[in-house]
């Protein structure tokens, strides 16, 4: 065999061997795409999905960002950890924030694997009651598992509901814990303006007038 046709070999072989790797590792990539796509759309789906609640401020711990979803139009991450606020008008007229709570409890316990509460307990936000709880849940798909960790904070203000949720990944969820609870306490809900009776009055006499003239 001439020497020409041994390095054509070796050169064909070796084109085989580079593309059979390419291959390989797009298809890891691809796969390892797939999977942590799959455990964060379960995560997010936990919660109700929901826009930003207006009226509500609070400061975000450094080194979080702001992005979006399909499931939410803002809300913040850091590598594994995530902020999201969600709100929405009481259904049930003076419910209270424990009540309420047991609710988002149980949407937890029926959607999630594994839920285990760690922790409960009563305290303020901006003067108003507040109920934080913690807990690890799973998120579970195929040939993917992943454990985590969260913290929700309700709070009810003026017949409107406000739920703050914190989580990231259970073996790094101490590394955000303690600036999870000082965002909690930075939290301010405006409260809701109605019209004044002058006001009210002011607008009546404006249509009364508009009125006439017709």
């Amino acid at each position: 065999m001439s020497q020409k046709l041994l390095i054509t070999l070796a050169a064909a072989i070796t084109l085989v061997i580079l593309i059979a790797g390419i291959s390989s590792l797009t298809h890891k990539h691809n796969t390892s795409s797939e999977e942590s796509s799959e455990i964060v759309s379960g995560t997010e789906m936990i919660i109700v999905p929901s826009e930003m609640p207006e009226r509500i401020s609070l400061e975000v711990p450094a080194g979080f960002t702001e992005t979006n979803s399909q499931y939410y139009e803002k809300y913040y991450v850091c590598n594994d950890a995530s902020v999201i606020v969600t709100g929405e008008d009481l259904t049930i007229y003076g419910q209270d924030v424990k009540t309420y709570s047991e609710d988002v409890k149980a949407q937890y316990q029926n959607t999630a694997d594994d839920f285990l509460l760690l922790s409960e307990e009563d305290t303020a936000v901006d003067g108003v009651d507040c109920r934080l709880f913690e807990f690890t849940y799973a998120i579970k798909g195929d040939g993917v598992s992943q454990e985590m960790q969260c913290m929700t904070a309700v709070i009810i203000k003026d017949e409107r509901v406000y739920i703050v949720t914190c989580k990231s990944h259970r073996d790094t969820f101490m590394n955000y814990r303690q600036p999870f609870r000082k965002m909690l306490e930075s939290i301010r809900i405006a409260d809701e303006v109605f019209p004044s009776a002058g006001t009210a009055a002011a607008v009546q006499t404006d249509a009364s007038a508009v009125t006439s003239v017709s």
